[in-house]
């Protein structure tokens, strides 16, 4: 018989003796003063707060991208901000995005400048070798 477990040789020794019984009372029941709690929420009057979304995909897709992801990852959080209902977080974490797009599109620009530099002065060297120019 397949899958029964074998019977068991022995049996566990009976209990001798009870808990010893507790001395004294204990500590005494603590009490707590009653406070009332009030949680103010301000609604929020108005549109959500722009999530930033559309410059941080360009500034991923055509500029330099490893910062660019993170405005496209703080565009999305600041989504998900809106959907929970905290305007603010969504505030805060849109601007966050603009900051990093703007940050992706100047390094873009810095880099392409600076390699420009260097291929142009790549050239002008390759240039004046090849027609003997010193």
């Amino acid at each position: 018989q397949q899958g029964q477990y074998p019977p068991q040789q022995g049996q566990y020794p009976p209990q001798q003796g009870q808990y010893p019984p507790q001395q004294g009372q204990g500590y005494p029941a603590q009490t707590y003063p009653q406070q009332q709690v009030v949680v103010v929420q301000q609604a929020y009057q108005g549109p959500p707060p722009q999530t930033n979304a559309i410059i941080a995909w360009v500034a991923c897709l055509c500029f330099f991208w490893p910062i660019g992801l993170v405005a496209v990852l703080k565009a999305n959080s600041a989504d998900r901000c809106i959907g929970r209902g905290d305007f603010d977080g969504a505030r805060r974490l849109g601007e966050s995005a603009k900051k990093w797009a703007i940050a992706s599109i100047i390094t873009q620009v810095v880099l392409g400048v600076v390699i420009g530099i260097i291929y142009a002065i790549y050239i002008a060297t390759v240039v004046s070798s090849a027609y003997g120019y010193k």
